[in-house]
Order: C-alpha cells, then structure tokens, then sequence
C-alpha cells in the first residue's frame, strides 16, 4: 500500500522525533551521568512498620530533627508533632495499607508515601515559621480520607 505525499511527510516527522529523543535520552546517560534515583531506598514489611520505625520525634542535634511517621487509613502515627526551634527537618515516611500523600499545608512539604517503601524529604524550616502548620493527606485513600489530617506545632524561644 502506497504512502501518499502528506503521509510521508508525518511519517518523517515522527521518526524524526523519536531519533531526537532517543538521541536526547542516551546523551544525558552516558554523556551527562544522569541517572534515575535508586540503590538506597528503605523497603519495610507493611505490617511490621510500626514496630521497626519507632514512629516518633528525634532529636538528632540542637535544632535538627528526625520524624517517622506511620500512615494507615486514615490517620497518621504521630499525628501531633512538635518542634521547638527547628532549623532542619528529616521527615522519613511508609504506609501500612495503602498509597498516602503526606503534605504540611503552606509549605513545600509534599511527598508520596507507599506501602513497604520508607520516603524520606528535608524541610529546611524558614527562620519565620511558627504556630500550627495543618498536616493532610492529599491522596485519596478510602471513605474516611477527609479525617486524615494532623498537626506540625512549630514553636520559637
């Protein structure tokens, strides 16, 4: 079956298109070194995440913390948080049941949290944060979802 003039022509452009972006694609891999994220990620069981994180608030050194936190439907392990003079947060985060998303409402706080795996994300806390930042899950994960919610209390001496 014969091409017709314009066929040939979008048929070009596409294969075009496609080398170029393989083209792209492999120059950034082996010519720029960039590479997809991997190697470090925490796995944990689901069912025994509560037991091996320890959720809680550490912290590690003056002004610097470390929070766990535990998702399950539809609520947060801690879900009040309190932090006194924080200058860098470590939040490390897993689900026991289902896909959740952990974001402190006014910030730049956002992250997936997925059954088994442990994401973790630093918040350098600006010098003029204080008072009560909302916590909510912003991935739909059942009927109760709306419920799912906390609190970071940021206070300052």
């Amino acid at each position: 079956m014969p091409f017709h003039g314009e066929e040939r022509i979008w048929v070009g452009v596409v294969v075009a298109m496609a080398v170029i972006f393989l083209a792209a694609l492999a120059y950034a891999a082996w010519v720029v070194g960039l590479q997809v994220p991997g190697g470090d990620v925490q796995l944990v069981e689901p069912h025994k995440a509560l037991q091996e994180l320890k959720p809680g608030v550490r912290e590690i050194a003056p002004g610097r913390y470390e929070v766990t936190i535990v998702a399950r439907m539809w609520q947060w392990f801690p879900n009040n948080i309190t932090l006194v003079n924080p200058v860098e947060v470590k939040f490390r985060l897993t689900s026991l049941d289902v896909i959740h998303g952990f974001q402190i409402v006014g910030t730049n706080v956002n992250v997936m949290v997925f059954p088994g795996y442990v994401a973790e994300i630093t918040w350098r806390v600006p010098q003029d944060a204080k008072g009560k930042y909302l916590v909510v899950c912003n991935e739909y994960c059942g009927l109760g979802h709306q419920n799912m919610y906390g609190v970071v209390n940021i206070i300052r001496s």
